[in-house]
């Protein structure tokens, strides 16, 4: 698949391309930009321009004294500084094919040069490191100066070969820093990562409910309409469909919350997620550059739409919402461990053998909880004076990203301990295929790669094995 940029890029679009999947520019939108950049000059030439003519942050009074390719490799050079780990190719991509579906918004004034640079980049696989610490959520000022670096042949890419576009005049140096494409690349995998693990938790649900005999009546449409929330008729519709024409007699009138509040807890959760999602998708087609060309007002504005409040805020409500949905996890794997509630054998063992079981399962899905417990606490809500008192706010989407990145990385493991649980439970409970739906016997027969033997054992390659199938309990649930 080749995606043809500038495009309304949804997450899953951006991770496409992060995994491999081809761009290229339409000429019609180079020669936008070609014509923004001759008149973004014009203006320049009779207005101060921050960036351009200016120093920045508390430098911003000062008047560049230097020629504008001095200036604007001077600025791009003592901006260039990150540290810590290096982010994985597949954020660089992603940030990368971000940087370029923005910059192809007319506002920034670029030079067109930087444009041809950063597709031959993404084509070509000439990736630039980047690391970790740098950014505040003001915009990604040390990783952009980093790649522009790259551009301009200062800094090696990850493959030989790469043709550097030369030096980088200050009429393109602030405008291709002033953008947060790291951070939105990395928040774009991180919401199609949760996609794909919300479905994938529709799915395990499903089973969980079956092996506990739990009352259908809490996750079925009718219930969805009293709840009300955006995604819980979808989330309704889907676990009713998973299970389609499978019937089994309820042990209970009224479950525990672990099975009766799965619908409003996921749907909050399904719900910070599709926001999330959507506000990437804005942001990766917008023009935030500081200052802003209107060519056809012939105007410059200087502005402080790069400080990334809405994306932190939404980052940070997507950690907290999987803070209210995973205690769940943990609820029904206690439950399901408990022979007087679920009528199996204690921690799912070999009957009256004194037997562990999966006891330990339970821990590890705590201990999991435990990460996406410490990544709830908000950090949008703090701030940071820099620059001379200049800079005098940030939003850390940066680490609110990292935060949730983390949270969804033990949802994994949460989620491969459900699987787990609830397959081995079904297993024995002597289940009659010939009484369940498709889709039931579709996640069952993915399971069939999870060792039968419940003698105590070693499980830590079962943990692995169920979250390996983790994608494929997602597309059970998308094809409803």
């Amino acid at each position: 698949m080749t995606f043809t940029l500038p495009a309304e890029l949804t997450v899953h679009d951006i991770a496409q391309i992060a995994r491999g999947a081809q761009i290229r520019v339409s000429a019609s939108a180079r020669s936008v930009i070609a014509d923004h950049y001759q008149a973004a000059n014009a203006i320049a030439e009779t207005t101060p321009v921050y960036g351009r003519s200016t120093g920045v942050g508390a430098n911003r009074l000062t008047s560049a004294d230097t020629d504008p390719a001095t200036h604007g490799m001077r600025l791009l050079r003592s901006h260039a500084v990150d540290a810590g780990p290096a982010w994985d190719e597949e954020t660089t991509r992603a940030m990368l094919a971000v940087r370029l579906n923005q910059l192809l918004q007319p506002g920034s004034g670029i030079d067109p040069a930087l444009i041809d640079g950063l597709e031959r980049m993404l084509i070509g696989n000439h990736l630039p490191e980047v690391r970790r610490f740098g950014g505040i959520g003001t915009a990604d000022l040390p990783a952009l100066a980093g790649t522009a670096l790259a551009l301009a042949g200062e800094r090696p890419t990850s493959r030989e070969g790469f043709q550097p576009i030369g030096p980088i005049r200050a009429d393109s140096a602030l405008p291709f820093m002033s953008s947060s494409a790291l951070t939105l690349a990395g928040s774009a995998l991180a919401a199609d990562r949760l996609n794909i693990l919300i479905r994938a938790g529709l799915s395990a649900f499903a089973l969980s409910a079956l092996a506990a005999r739990a009352n259908p009546e809490a996750f079925s449409p009718e219930a969805a309409l009293a709840i009300g929330s955006p995604t819980s008729d979808a989330n309704a519709e889907t676990v009713t469909a998973i299970l389609g024409a499978t019937r089994w007699e309820p042990a209970r009138i009224q479950d525990p919350f672990a099975y009766r509040g799965f619908l409003p807890a996921v749907s909050v959760t399904a719900s910070a997620a599709q926001r999330l999602s959507d506000a990437v998708a804005t942001l990766c087609s917008r023009a935030q550059e500081n200052p802003r060309f209107f060519a056809d007002q012939g105007r410059v504005v200087h502005h402080g739409a790069f400080l990334e409040n809405w994306l932190a805020h939404e980052l940070d409500a997507t950690a907290l919402a999987l803070a209210q949905s995973a205690p769940l996890i943990v609820g029904r794997l206690r439950f399901i461990n408990d022979d007087a509630f679920s009528g199996l054998p204690r921690f799912l063992a070999r009957a009256e053998s004194g037997d562990s079981g999966i006891m330990i399962v339970e821990y590890v899905a705590a201990s999991a909880l435990g990460e996406i417990f410490s990544n709830s606490a908000p950090v949008s809500a703090q701030s940071v004076v820099l620059s001379c008192g200049v800079e005098d706010d940030a939003t850390f989407a940066t680490t609110a990203l990292g935060k949730l990145e983390g949270s969804a990385a033990a949802l994994e493991t949460l989620l491969a301990c459900e699987i787990l649980a609830s397959v081995r439970a079904l297993r024995l409970g002597d289940l009659r295929t010939d009484q369940l739906s498709p889709a039931v016997l579709r996640l069952l027969e993915l399971a069939r790669a999870l060792p039968d033997d419940v003698s105590d054992r070693d499980l830590r390659h079962d943990v692995e094995i169920a979250q390996g199938l983790i994608s494929g309990f997602a597309e059970v649930a998308a094809t409803f």
